[in-house]
């Protein structure tokens, strides 16, 4: 089973722990993955962090139906890229 799956206007979650959480789809703040591996994502909802066992662009989709996830630049297009501050 997916650590995150939609369910209407929720996120069912389960974490790293077994522990579900219910989540409209509206409270979510922000997304971000674990660690250079991007196999896990940190949830931000409703001011709460919850770590999942499920890559960030598979949790993209199910916020966002029928938006995909943008690729990342190319290794050697990255080197050009500046930080902004």
């Amino acid at each position: 089973m997916d650590a995150v799956r939609r369910v209407g206007n929720y996120l069912q979650v389960q974490d790293g722990d077994g522990c579900r959480h219910l989540l409209r789809v509206t409270s979510v703040q922000a997304l971000s993955d674990t660690d250079i591996l991007r196999n896990e994502t940190f949830i931000t909802a409703a001011g709460r962090t919850i770590r999942v066992p499920q890559p960030l662009h598979e949790i993209v989709e199910l916020i966002a139906l029928g938006e995909q996830f943008a690729d990342e630049p190319e290794a050697d297009k990255r080197e050009d890229m500046a930080w902004p501050f």
